[in-house]
């Protein structure tokens, strides 16, 4: 079962440096996927941890991994994360960073502030834009390889599927097709869904009702950044017939809208293939496993009632108005199918969630903020 609350640690407005060898160079590692989130092994001072790739944030390490590889603190600093919240941090140095056998040396980056939601989730840091804008990355989608270099020999561009980026000193902008629409997106690792929809965006467009068909509506808590929660906010639920990356049509595209500065294109996009970014020049490729001129279809279906960790406690996050019953947003689920539940694990729930939640149909148990009572209930995915 996939977790359904959205995690992305993307920060803004920080421009931090590293040093590169002048010849050419290439570094190879492989990632693996938990709940969407890409990790590799990296090492810094000779102390290894778990990373996240995550090309919406700048490269990070957590309190603790600072403390165990000997990182002293540096210029006290603020930034924002995905949902718009001040995470207060400092920039450090780091002496190198080894990742893939490659030594990338005299490398800032920011260390998050101690018991940092990064932290929680079991993550020592983050690789994050200001090391990969020094050059070229391949995100490897079959085969689950991370490529950087400053060379693009071997890396298989096909210049027909090139999308000329738009001009940002942080973040990777892609101008992409939504419906009969350009919605200029991050490309944000970090991120899960294959499109995320800001609010601003679907305000534009929401009066086409040909190119955009609302599905749902709620008010309640789906994502988490660097933060922690987002707060509770209405969302919508829409289903985009038609949409494009550069040349490549995909079909039944759909989309949850966030509070997020921008949309997101997320890693669930390397499901369908390549992402070629060539900083540059300034070009991102989308390049499809497979040769086709059919529309690729995506649709994704969501819960009716999103479960989501509070605390030590399981709440239902996100009630759209599609769910059939009279749970709240906020009210606490006690069990899922005969599973009682009255203390959840952070890092358990949010990397391993559930197995007894069924796509087709699971009874939950909730208390009723309406009645004071524990009642029952159906949730299904659609």
């Amino acid at each position: 079962m996939d977790n359904n609350i959205r995690y992305s640690f993307f920060f803004v407005l920080l421009c931090l440096f590293v040093t590169l060898p002048a010849h050419a160079w290439r570094m190879v590692t492989s990632y693996g996927m938990e709940n969407g989130k890409m990790l590799v092994r990296a090492s810094v001072n000779g102390v290894e941890g778990r990373f996240l790739l995550d090309t919406g944030a700048p490269c990070s390490i957590t309190h603790t991994f600072a403390q165990r590889a000997g990182i002293q603190g540096g210029q006290t600093t603020q930034v924002y994360d995905s949902n718009g919240s001040i995470v207060r941090t400092t920039i450090v140095n780091l002496p190198d960073l080894k990742l893939g056998g490659f030594t990338f040396t005299l490398l800032q980056a920011m260390q998050l502030p101690e018991g940092n939601m990064v932290e929680q989730f079991g993550v020592d840091g983050i690789v994050g834009y200001n090391l990969m804008r020094q050059g070229i990355v391949k995100f490897d989608g079959r085969n689950r390889q991370f490529i950087l270099t400053n060379d693009t020999t071997g890396l298989g561009i096909n210049v027909n599927y090139g999308i000329l980026l738009a001009d940002d000193p942080y973040s990777t902008m892609v101008p992409i097709r939504v419906g009969n629409t350009i919605d200029t997106v991050m490309f944000d690792t970090g991120a899960l869904d294959f499109y995320e929809m800001s609010n601003r965006f679907y305000a534009r467009v929401q009066a086409d009702t040909t190119h955009f068909r609302r599905l749902a509506s709620g008010k309640g808590i789906l994502s988490m950044g660097a933060a922690g929660l987002e707060a509770a906010s209405v969302k919508y639920r829409v289903l985009i017939p038609k949409s494009y990356i550069g040349n490549i049509n995909f079909s039944n595209l759909t989309t949850i809208t966030t509070d997020a500065i921008d949309s997101r294109i997320g890693s669930n996009v390397l499901l369908h293939g390549d992402v070629i970014i060539d900083y540059r020049e300034k070009m991102f490729f989308f390049q499809p496993f497979e040769d086709t001129t059919e529309p690729i279809n995506v649709y994704q279906p969501e819960w009716d009632v999103v479960i989501t960790v509070m605390g030590n406690q399981l709440v239902a996050g996100m009630v759209w108005d599609n769910a059939k019953g009279d749970i709240r947003s906020g009210d606490r689920v006690v069990a899922i199918g005969s599973e009682r539940i009255d203390h959840v694990d952070m890092v358990q729930a949010t990397t391993q969630g559930w197995a007894g939640l069924k796509p087709e149909g699971t009874q939950i148990t909730y208390l009723s903020s309406k009645t004071g009572k524990e009642e029952t209930m159906t949730i299904s995915m659609k």
